[in-house]
């Protein structure tokens, strides 16, 4: 039953187009309203003469722009693939050499013993030692920034 007065309700309503009046006032003001005015100003009905603000084009739209910029062939996304993996490459090595770097110059910070391949004692200078921990310094800038 409730459905029944729901679809008589629904077809008793009438499809309403909104109408736009334009009117000039006894002033000279040029008006516009969705209402005709109230006084016995003579309002002429210019819906017809515009065109819809809300129209949702964008299908269209983006159909159009496809056949303008076709989008990326075959060919340029396996390129852009090689480029995005080559510098995903890059960026690990260049972390790699900054940690390798750091930890290098921690271990210069503090009291440095070398070892040759025979297992030796290798004695350095402070001087030598400082001018080791100023080049991983100068990597480190290199390649962690």
């Amino acid at each position: 039953m409730k459905a029944r007065i729901l679809v008589l309700l629904l077809c008793l309503t009438p499809l309403s187009q909104a109408a736009i009046y334009r009117w000039v006032d006894e002033s000279g003001k040029v008006h516009f309203s969705d209402k005709q005015p109230e006084n016995n100003a003579t309002a002429q009905d210019i819906s017809g003469q515009l065109r819809p603000l809300n129209n949702d084009s964008s299908t269209t739209e983006t159909e159009k722009l496809k056949t303008v910029f076709p989008g990326e062939t075959p060919e340029e996304k396996a390129f852009n693939a090689r480029q995005k993996a080559e510098q995903e490459k890059q960026h690990l090595h260049k972390q790699r050499d900054c940690q390798k770097a750091r930890n290098q110059l921690r271990v210069l910070r503090g009291r440095v013993a070398f070892e040759d391949s025979e297992g030796n004692e290798i004695i350095i200078s402070e001087e030598e030692r400082q001018q080791r921990a100023k080049q991983l310094a100068q990597q480190i800038q290199i390649h962690c920034s």
